[in-house]
């Protein structure tokens, strides 16, 4: 009787044993629960760090990590996972979302590759894939992706970020046909009718920029963005009393942006109420003084109002914006000179020289390229005399004794060449005359 005894005491004592360690571990499960419940992942972390290693747990740490954006410890703990388990898809999603938190978008997309092909039939991995295609600016490829995906799942979310590739690529016709696919199913999507209303501007179709803010702004009127555009549109289109309607309203309700003035000044220019166009345009001219079409609208108000000095100066102002200085002139057919210079077109070089010179008629360099090019190209000693002799006239008059002194000052300076060509001229032109 004593054995079955002895072995009954020790099953019982066994059974506490499990039942007070399952009560632990239900107890250290419930401490980790409750952290993350918190959103203490710190805590959670610690308490994790306390249990025996598995990979549940690593995957719980590195979410934890994830959550305190040490994205790092995160994918060095899921890395060292996935050498042991390199099929398990839950790390590897994880894994993927880290290394875009990191910006590191071709290991994502390498991730995902590898996901695809274990659950080739997953819409999460395919449209995760396509998501990392379009973070790595491989706008083509995500076209075509986007569109094998097309052919089985109608996803109208999908219509608009082709239309975003497309955009990126300038090709704003196959842009606007999948933006306004889009709209066709979620007419209140208010990114696709800003993208699609912004080159509709860009391509000056001002009716369409009306009709797709119009349907927009009859589900939400209050979009200070889209009643831009609108009110845009009916500026450009000349409708100017729906443009004051439209702009007015998001002024008064506190919308005092350049774009919003400047319309709405040149709307009531349009109906020459030159008082209120000159308002506006003078709030847009405070945050840029520097648009010639603003300046225009802006000095011409401000004249036909009576603020005469305002306007002249204004004007004035716009044409200084509009006339390059002379130093920036001068590089410009400077430059233009050197080019039919070494195109072989002396001739050419030769008046826009000209007119380098007269921009900036101390140039040393201009006068002497002038006569090289009358010597040695045009073959015209007549005008080379004329140049060198002018380049000559720059430098101080030479002293008799021609000291050591101002020979050192002359050096580097063409000088003493031009002053031995031109005596060859001289001779030359002497024995043709005899």
């Amino acid at each position: 009787m004593r054995q079955p005894y002895k072995f009954l005491i020790m099953k019982n004592i066994l059974f506490l044993i499990f039942i007070f360690c399952t009560l632990i571990l239900q107890a250290q499960k419930k401490e980790i629960n409750d952290a993350l419940s918190r959103y203490d992942y710190k805590q959670a972390i610690n308490l994790i760090n306390k249990e025996k290693a598995n990979s549940d747990l690593d995957i719980l740490k590195a979410k934890c990590y994830k959550n305190l954006l040490n994205y790092h410890a995160a994918i060095q703990l899921l890395e060292k996972i996935i050498q042991n388990d390199s099929l398990n898809i839950q790390v590897l999603t994880e894994l993927a979302d880290n290394y875009q938190l990191i910006g590191n978008y071709k290991k994502a997309e390498a991730i995902y590759t590898r996901c695809m092909r274990l659950q080739p039939e997953s819409q999460f991995f395919k449209l995760n894939y396509i998501s990392v295609l379009y973070k790595l600016k491989e706008w083509d490829q995500t076209i075509i992706e986007i569109k094998k995906t097309l052919t089985t799942d109608t996803l109208t979310s999908l219509y608009a970020l082709a239309g975003d590739c497309y955009w990126q690529i300038d090709d704003n016709d196959s842009a606007v046909y999948y933006y306004k696919k889009t709209l066709q199913k979620y007419p209140q999507d208010y990114n696709t009718t800003y993208k699609l209303a912004k080159i509709y501007l860009q391509l000056q179709k001002y009716t369409e920029i009306i009709d797709c803010t119009e349907n927009y702004i009859a589900l939400d009127s209050t979009n200070k963005a889209i009643n831009q555009f609108n009110g845009i549109g009916y500026c450009f289109n000349q409708q100017y009393e729906k443009a004051i309607y439209q702009l007015c309203k998001i002024y008064k309700s506190g919308d005092k942006t350049f774009t919003t003035n400047y319309f709405l000044g040149a709307s009531y220019f349009g109906l020459k109420d030159y008082y209120p166009a000159y308002e506006h345009l003078s709030e847009a001219y405070q945050k840029d003084s520097s648009n010639l079409n603003l300046i225009y609208y802006l000095g011409r108000s401000a004249i036909l109002s009576g603020k005469f000095s305002t306007g002249t100066t204004v004007l004035k102002r716009g044409l200084d914006l509009m006339t390059p200085k002379d130093s920036v002139l001068y590089n410009y057919y400077n430059n233009l000179a050197l080019g039919y210079s070494r195109w072989n077109k002396p001739q050419e070089a030769i008046k826009n020289y000209e007119t380098c010179l007269k921009l900036k008629p101390e140039s040393k360099l201009t006068v002497y390229t002038m006569a090289s090019i009358y010597d040695h190209n045009l073959k015209n000693p007549k005008q080379a005399l004329k140049y060198y002799t002018l380049f000559l006239s720059f430098f101080p008059k030479e002293p008799e004794n021609n000291n050591e002194e101002f020979q050192n000052e002359m050096s580097g300076t063409y000088y003493s060449a031009v002053k031995n060509r031109v005596e060859e001229l001289k001779t030359d032109a002497f024995f043709q005359k005899k």
